[in-house]
């Protein structure tokens, strides 16, 4: 069978299957997903059937997999623990007294149960494709008696047994993805997404996104947004949130903060795509489990570790040291896993969230591991009264199964002053039942908010943060922010309301702070939402608005007046620049090239306005030389309009670049090499050029689009 977890065979009614077949493709770049997760189905068929998983493939992919699973289970070799560097020297000395010992805590969980050994030679089996008559085949036994027999063909798998073929599998089926993913959280509104009414964010509460654990059928991976005055931290977003997320309205700019607790994959899976989806993320954990989970990717994915480094922004968090957030603050304890593993306590205006992650919580228990010297008492203590179980206004704790889990037993045991504020998650809705304990629920509509009293500056905060979520304003400095603030007012639009018509004069730069805007330029339609702004060209140009937009929805904008913009913008030279290029641009034909590409097809409008900004049209004559062999790559071309090709490959086979290929080469940006080939027009055509220090600039802060060109020479 060809399934990637345990869910999809239980969701179809089937046996969980014993042998898999390990994709060529083993990780999905579009959706940042590794397709040859193994965990999962391991642990099923060891803990839950008793029995082996037999995985088959190629030598190289056998020994990926084998080093990925040896560390999940045996956790990172010790001089890859840092649990000392993660302490501040300011420590109180009883936290510091009450850290981790990784490996005894790690040694313990992976102790033999039922006399088996927990190891990745006893949960897993290779059968590793060999040349038989020619070809690439794989021979094992049927359970009930037999032979089975797997052929890899250039495109296919071919299932053969005693002989017959019984079933033909296209290779890509073992990767492909819908798109969009199927997601099991329930969506926010039936509505589309143009008529779909903004969410209005918590000050402070928790969007449970996923509460169930890896191993029950319909429900997901548990995984929240934790909100704190209107912006979000994805924490251990389930695979494909981010995708759920902006279908149901909700902006990558209000979540830009990710928290991993830990790397088995069922927590760690949506992280690597979250960073992938549009802007540059900042992902928050110990320098111990960072370090786990860009090994754990660069072997996934075959990407070097200091290229993935490069993607996000990592704030390495020190145990018991408040990161402030939004005006809060968030602390971060040690839990105890099967692998190093964080909860966090968030603090607001006097109110509290603590969510355990996935941990072991029982006094009797703990107890009996500081007996055995896996815990200290110092730890044991810290476990009991500063970690998982603290008085909180929302106490969010794991309830999955034991010994690596919290027994339910013991969360009946709390005080009451503890288990008011009690809700669990990381539990199937069966055992929540059967433990009589409140389960959070997955859905916008079971959003938990914990009142706060509101902040005085909130309203300036919101407008600033806006403000610099915008290309416009990314990088403003403190005096232009104070000039920015005291200019700007805000606007609203009822449904179905004309905001600008299309030939009027520019009046406002807008810059939308909730709701849809339908905007349409040169014959193009597309919609706006939260950062997202028009109006600029127009008035840097003396000119009339180039577009028409009417409210989709009810809309709230930040607008500032014309004389205002104009004055901001004559502080901030090089910003004007790429304003006016985009204004000499043809919209239509840089939206149509750009929708021809397959990488920048995907893009939101925030993403192609920034390219656009970069963009310079050029029109070029048949057989004029667009690069030269032998100058230096100083920039990027997107095809417009008409036939290229590289002079020397002419005589071979190939075909000629047209509208949508971008031909781009990163390493040659960065390291100022020269072209290796001519590239020429074959037609007359229309270009648009990117220059070196632009392109590389939008791909740090887009490392989605960085991804796909790390590698290419030509993207179509």
């Amino acid at each position: 069978s060809i399934f990637v977890v345990p869910k999809d065979a239980m969701l179809l009614g089937l046996e969980v299957p014993s042998i898999f077949v390990v994709p060529k493709e083993r990780f999905n770049l579009k959706f940042g997903t590794n397709t040859c997760e193994t965990e999962f189905p391991a642990y099923w068929n060891f803990f839950i059937k008793g029995s082996t998983t037999t995985l088959v493939c190629s030598a190289e992919a056998a020994n990926v997999i084998k080093n990925v699973m040896d560390e999940v289970l045996e956790g990172p070799f010790e001089e890859f623990l840092y649990a000392d560097d993660e302490y501040s020297m300011f420590v109180d000395s009883k936290i510091y007294e009450a850290r981790p010992d990784h490996l005894k805590e790690i040694n313990y969980f992976k102790e033999p149960r039922n006399g088996r050994i927990i190891s990745t030679d006893t949960l897993l089996k290779f059968a590793i494709f060999s040349y038989e008559d020619d070809r690439l085949e794989v021979k094992l036994p049927c359970p009930d008696g037999g032979t089975l027999v797997i052929i890899e063909t250039l495109s296919t798998y071919q299932i053969l047994v005693d002989g017959e073929l019984v079933a033909t599998v296209d290779d890509y089926m073992g990767s492909a993805i819908a798109d969009p993913p199927h997601i099991l959280i329930p969506a926010r509104s039936t509505h589309s997404l143009t008529s779909m009414e903004e969410f209005e964010t918590p000050d402070f509460g928790v969007t449970v996104l996923g509460s169930a654990d890896g191993f029950t059928a319909n429900g997901t991976t548990a995984g929240f947004v934790l909100w704190m005055r209107g912006r979000g931290i994805l924490v251990d977003p389930p695979a494909h949130s981010a995708q759920y997320l902006r279908l149901n309205g909700i902006s990558s700019r209000k979540i830009t903060h990710v928290i991993l607790t830990h790397c088995h994959a069922d927590h760690d899976a949506g992280t690597f795509q979250k960073i992938l989806l549009e802007q540059r993320v900042t992902v928050m954990t110990t320098k111990t489990i960072m370090a786990a989970f860009i090994r754990k990717y660069s072997l996934v994915s075959s990407m070097p570790e200091e290229f993935l480094l490069r993607l996000f922004v990592f704030h390495s968090v020190k145990i018991a040291e408040p990161v402030h957030f939004q005006g809060g603050t968030l602390k971060f304890f040690y839990s105890l896993h099967a692998l190093p593993c964080i909860g966090f306590r968030a603090e607001l205006a006097g109110k509290s969230i603590t969510y355990s992650a996935d941990t072991y919580y029982d006094p009797a228990g703990l107890l009996e591991l500081q007996q055995r010297d896996v815990i200290s008492e110092a730890r044991r203590l810290s476990l009991l009264h500063d970690a998982s179980v603290q008085e909180s206004d929302l106490l969010l704790h794991e309830a999955g199964i034991p010994p690596i889990h919290t027994p339910a037993s013991a969360l009946l045991q709390l005080p009451e002053s503890i288990r008011k504020n009690l809700r669990i998650i990381h539990v199937s809705d069966k055992r929540a039942a059967e433990a009589g304990i409140e389960k959070v629920q997955s859905g916008f509509e079971h959003t938990i908010r914990v009142d706060v009293p509101g902040s005085q500056h909130a309203h300036a905060t919101n407008i600033l943060q806006i403000l610099l979520a915008t290309d416009l304003f990314r990088s403003l400095d403190v005096a232009t922010a104070i000039d920015v603030l005291q200019v700007t007012h805000e606007g609203s639009y009822s449904p179905g309301e004309v905001i600008c018509t299309k030939g009027a004069p520019g009046d406002s730069l807008r810059i939308i702070r909730a709701g849809t805007v339908s905007l349409e330029r040169d014959g193009s339609k597309r919609d706006l939402r939260f950062c997202d702004y028009f109006g600029e060209i127009a008035l840097l140009t003396d000119g009339v608005h180039s577009e028409t937009a009417v409210a989709a929805t009810k809309v709230e904008m930040i607008e500032i007046d014309k004389i205002d913009t104009q004055y901001l913008m004559s502080r901030r030279p090089n910003l004007k620049e790429r304003i006016m290029r985009r204004a000499k641009l043809r919209d239509g034909a840089s939206w149509a090239s750009i929708a021809a590409n397959s990488v920048f097809a995907n893009f939101s409008m925030s993403q192609v306005t920034q390219l656009q900004s970069v963009m310079r049209e050029e029109t070029v004559k048949a057989g004029v030389t667009v690069w030269k062999k032998g100058e230096r790559v100083k920039d990027v071309i997107l095809v417009g309009e008409g036939k290229f090709h590289f002079k020397e490959l002419m005589s071979r086979d190939v075909e000629p670049f047209t509208q949508g290929a971008l031909l781009v080469d990163v390493y040659a940006l960065e390291h100022k090499h020269k072209h290796q080939l001519n590239f020429v027009a074959i037609t007359e055509g229309k270009i648009f050029r990117i220059g070196g220090e632009d392109m590389l600039d939008f791909l740090d802060n887009n490392p989605g689009a960085f991804i796909w060109m790390r590698d290419s020479v030509a993207i179509f």
